[in-house]
């Protein structure tokens, strides 16, 4: 019998709150077989309560399954359960098919598995032509309880030695950060960073910065961690992209989400006045997914004024100047936010 060795890409959507999910590690896979073309999985998806949804193209078998916890080394077997293909079902890579073309199961695990905590489901499927594919598909357990952020503070520009690019929230509602995402739309390369599980508390100040650009530093994931470099915050909870270099941004719209997909919790809409007046004659957005994400957040309901370019912050904003929300109001738009310069800074302080 011959043994052919392929790698299948897969792209998981992630339906759950709080899904950091899917490696972008290749899933190398062992298929048994002729030359038939092989089964695979067309489509990947975890739903809130950790069920992984698997599609595979054609009519497939699911012969094993079970979930793995990296972090014990323990397995613990899953319940499946064949699902329906949804009318308009498209796959990973956008392809859409007759429902027939596909074959659909739902495996959810026997154990409860924890916010944030890394797990891999694991099996084989065989199809008509009596080929097997072994699959590892890793994920991270649902956040249920997402926290609710509000932004407080940001500085959006780059300053060196090494003040970087900041953003403050104050912590409203308790719960946990895992999968929570800024979304920074006017970063073409990496718009999105995911924050990992921590539980936090109402009141808490937290500070992501956008930069990792000294030694030191590090997530600080539980109040008794402390992070270090010049930049930490004593008084909040420290959080660091991976980035060295990000892009200027000018004119930029940010999000906050309870995961990539989720709903909105806040957002900021923001010029720098050198940029407006360049602008004058047609004062817009210059790129329309900053227009469809400054809609989105207004429909949303977190800011005000309008989606236009003329309703976000207009502001003398530079490396070493930041935007602060007035704490006193509730509504969040243009006039809710003011600059202050290099010696006003508050980022971490208590809001």
């Amino acid at each position: 019998m011959k043994k052919l060795l392929f790698v299948v890409p897969i792209v998981c959507a992630l339906f759950g709150a709080g899904c950091a999910g899917f490696s972008e590690q290749p899933i190398f896979t062992e298929i048994i077989g002729g030359e038939a073309e092989p089964v695979k999985i067309a489509k990947a998806a975890r739903t809130e309560d950790n069920t992984v949804q698997l599609f595979f193209s054609g009519t497939a078998e699911l012969l094993s399954a079970e979930i793995f916890i990296p972090e014990t080394g323990e397995t613990q077997p899953c319940n499946a359960e064949n699902m329906d293909i949804p009318d308009g079902f498209t796959d990973s890579e956008g392809q859409s098919g007759k429902a027939d073309t596909y074959t659909a199961v739902a495996l959810t695990p026997t154990a409860p598995i924890g916010i944030g905590a890394p797990f891999v489901l694991r099996g084989s499927v065989s199809d008509t032509k009596h080929s097997v594919l072994d699959f590892a598909l890793p994920f991270e357990g649902a956040n249920t309880r997402p926290a609710k952020l509000r932004i407080t503070e940001i500085r959006p520009l780059y300053s060196s030695k090494p003040k970087s690019e900041f953003i403050e929230f104050i912590v409203m509602e308790s719960g946990n950060l895992a999968g929570i995402t800024i979304t920074n739309v006017g970063d073409k390369q990496h718009p999105h960073y995911q924050f990992p599980s921590a539980e936090v508390s109402a009141g808490e100040t937290i500070v992501y910065h956008w930069r990792s650009v000294e030694e030191g530093i590090c997530d600080e994931l539980t109040a008794k961690t402390v992070s270090g470099g010049t930049q930490a915050c004593p008084a909040a909870r420290d959080f660091w992209g991976p980035y060295t270099s990000i892009p200027k941004r000018n004119a930029n719209v940010i999000l906050i989400k309870t995961r990539a997909d989720g709903d909105i919790q806040d957002a900021i809409l923001y010029c720098t006045e050198k940029e407006f007046a360049k602008r004058e004659a047609a004062p817009t957005w210059n790129d329309e997914e900053l227009v469809r994400e400054a809609e989105a957040a207004v429909a949303s309901g977190v800011w005000r004024g309008g989606a236009v370019l003329k309703a976000a912050v207009i502001a003398p904003i530079t490396a070493s100047k930041s935007l602060a929300r007035d704490a006193k109001t509730g509504v969040n738009k243009a006039g809710s936010w003011t600059l202050r310069d290099s010696k006003q800074v508050t980022m971490g302080k208590p809001y």
